[in-house]
C-alpha cells in the first residue's frame, strides 16, 4: 500500500517503513504522531495500534486518554505499570497539549485568526490550548474582561509579536466558545515528569503513543526524549499546490487499488473542488463514490455531483457570488443552505463582512488612479499578466493585495456594482448586526435575511 510521503523524524523512514519495522517485531517504546493533517495523524495511529496490539488484547491492554483531560501523573503511572495480561500494553494520549509552549503562542494565535471565519471549531480548539498555556480562563476574558489585560502584561505573556489587533479576533472566539458551551478544562500539567520517565526506562512490553496537532515546540525536553528513544511522525500541512495535488492523487490510487475502478482526470478535479485539500473529506467522498458506482468501472463527474452533492465551499462561493451580483433570491436560498449544513451564523456574518471589505478595498484601489488599465470586461488571464504584478507590490500592506489573484480580480470586477458610500454604509450595518446577534435574542436567520435584502436591493 502506497504511503503519502511523510517521514518519521531522525530516522528518515516513511510511515510504511515504520509499519514494516513493527511487523518485524521492532516496536519503539514511544511514538509521537503530529501535524495539521488530522486524518493522516488518526490513520497512522490506527495502523500502529493494529500492528502493535492484537485486537483480542485491546480490552485489557489498551489505555486511551484525550489531551483535554491529560494528567501527567496518570500517564506516568500507566506506562510504568506492567500489562494486565501477558503481551504488550499500549497507552495512547490523543490530541496532547504537552508540546505547546510560550514559544508557540504566536503561532497558535495565527491559527486562531486564520480559522475563525471559515472553521470556528478549529479556531476554538487552538484558543483552548492558548488559554491553558497562559493560565487564563474563559471566565477571566468574557464580558469584556479581556480589555482589562494591560498591554505590557499581554506582551509579556505572548511576546510583542503575538496577538496584534486582538480586539478584532479575541471577542469573536470568546463568543463562539460561549455559544458552543466549550469547557476549557483545568490547566495542563508540566511534561517534565513524563520526559524523565521515558529517559529513565519503563517495562519493555509497554508502548506510549502520543498524537498532537501543530505547532509543537521541538525544544521541549519531552520532544527530545521521544526523538532519542522512539519515532516521530510529522504530518504537517503541505503548502505547495503541486505537492498537495500529488498527495491527493496518491490517496486516490491507494483507495482504488483492487477495486477495478478508475477516476479520470476531469472527475478527480471535480472531486478535489468539492473537498479541497482535506484528506478526511477527500477519502470519505471517494469511499462513498466507490460504493455508489456499484459495478461500473469509471467514476464520472456526474457521479460526484449526484453522490457528494453540495459542500460548504460550494455554498460559501454561491453566497458571495449572489451578494456581489445583487441576486437576492439566490442569496436567501444559499443562506438557508448554509444554516442547514450547521454553519454558525457568526461564521456566515464574518464571511459577508470579509466580502464587503474586499469590495471596498477594490473600490479604493481603482479610485487611486494607479491602475487605469483595469476595466470590468478584462479577462482573468490578461489581469494576471498585466495588472497583478503591479498590485503585488502592495502585498506587504495586507488587505486586498495580500489575497489570491483570483480573489483580487473578482473584487475589482464586482466593485463596480457598488459605490463607496454604499459599501461604507454596509460595514456600519454589519457592526449593528454583529451586536444584535451577540446581545439580543433575535432569530439569527431573520437578522441575516434582512441584511442580505438590504445589500441586494
Amino acid at each position: 500500500m502506497k504511503q503519502l510521503g511523510f517521514l518519521a523524524s531522525n530516522t528518515g523512514k516513511p510511515l510504511d517503513v515504520v509499519l514494516r519495522d513493527i511487523k518485524k517485531g521492532e516496536v519503539a517504546p514511544c511514538y509521537l504522531i503530529y501535524g495539521d493533517e488530522e486524518y493522516l495523524v488518526k490513520d497512522a495511529l490506527d495502523k500502529i495500534i493494529s500492528l502493535v496490539l492484537p485486537e483480542v488484547d485491546r480490552d485489557l491492554n489498551l489505555f486511551y486518554m484525550d489531551g483535554e483531560n491529560e494528567d501527567v501523573d496518570s500517564i506516568c503511572e500507566s506506562i510504568l505499570t506492567p500489562p494486565l495480561i501477558p503481551g504488550r500494553k499500549v497507552v495512547v494520549v490523543a490530541n496532547s497539549r504537552f508540546f505547546h509552549s510560550k514559544t508557540t503562542l504566536p503561532i497558535l494565535i495565527k491559527k486562531i485568526v486564520k480559522n475563525l471565519e471559515d472553521n470556528p471549531p478549529e479556531a476554538a480548539k487552538a484558543f483552548v490550548s492558548f488559554l491553558k498555556m497562559v493560565g487564563w480562563t474563559l471566565h477571566d476574558l468574557r464580558d469584556g474582561g479581556w480589555k482589562k489585560i494591560p498591554d505590557d502584561e499581554w506582551n509579556e505573556m505572548v511576546g510583542s509579536n503575538g496577538g496584534e489587533d486582538r480586539e478584532k479576533w479575541l471577542p469573536k472566539v470568546i463568543d463562539f466558545c460561549d455559544s458552543r458551551g466549550i469547557n476549557m478544562g483545568r490547566p495542563r500539567e508540566d511534561s517534565q515528569a513524563l520526559a524523565d520517565v521515558l529517559t529513565g526506562g519503563f517495562p519493555e512490553c509497554n508502548c506510549l503513543i502520543l498524537t498532537a496537532d501543530s505547532p509543537v515546540d521541538r525544544r521541549k525536553k519531552l520532544f527530545k526524549a521521544i526523538s532519542d528513544i522512539g519515532v516521530i511522525l510529522d504530518f504537517s500541512q503541505v503548502k505547495n499546490k503541486k505537492r498537495q495535488k500529488k498527495l491527493l492523487q496518491d490517496t486516490a490510487e491507494e483507495l482504488l487499488a483492487g477495486t477495478k475502478k478508475k477516476l479520470p482526470a476531469e472527475a478527480f478535479s471535480a472531486l478535489e473542488r468539492k473537498t479541497g485539500f482535506n484528506f478526511r473529506n477527500f477519502r470519505g467522498a471517494l469511499e462513498k463514490l466507490i460504493t455508489y458506482t456499484g459495478d461500473r468501472s469509471i467514476i464520472t463527474e456526474q457521479d460526484i455531483e449526484d453522490a457528494i452533492g453540495r459542500t460548504k465551499e460550494d455554498s460559501l462561493f454561491d453566497l458571495t457570488s449572489a451578494l456581489t451580483g445583487k441576486n437576492l433570491e439566490k442569496a436567501l436560498l444559499t443562506l438557508r443552505d448554509l444554516l442547514d449544513q450547521g454553519i454558525h451564523h457568526l461564521a456566515i456574518l464574518s464571511m459577508i463582512t470579509r466580502e464587503i471589505r474586499l469590495l471596498l478595498h477594490a473600490k479604493i484601489f481603482l479610485r487611486s488612479g494607479n491602475f487605469p488599465s483595469f476595466h470590468s470586461e478584462m479577462d482573468y488571464n490578461r489581469f494576471q499578466k498585466t495588472l497583478y504584478p503591479e498590485i503585488k507590490e502592495y502585498k506587504n500592506g495586507g488587505g486586498l493585495a495580500a489575497q489570491h489573484p483570483y480573489v483580487i480580480y473578482n473584487a475589482l470586477k464586482n466593485s463596480g456594482r457598488f459605490t463607496c458610500e454604499e459599501l461604507v454604509g454596509y460595514l456600519e450595518t454589519l457592526v449593528d448586526v454583529d451586536i444584535a446577534l451577540k446581545t439580543t435574542g433575535k432569530n439569527p436567520k431573520l437578522v441575516l435575511e434582512r441584511l442580505l435584502i438590504g445589500i441586494c436591493l
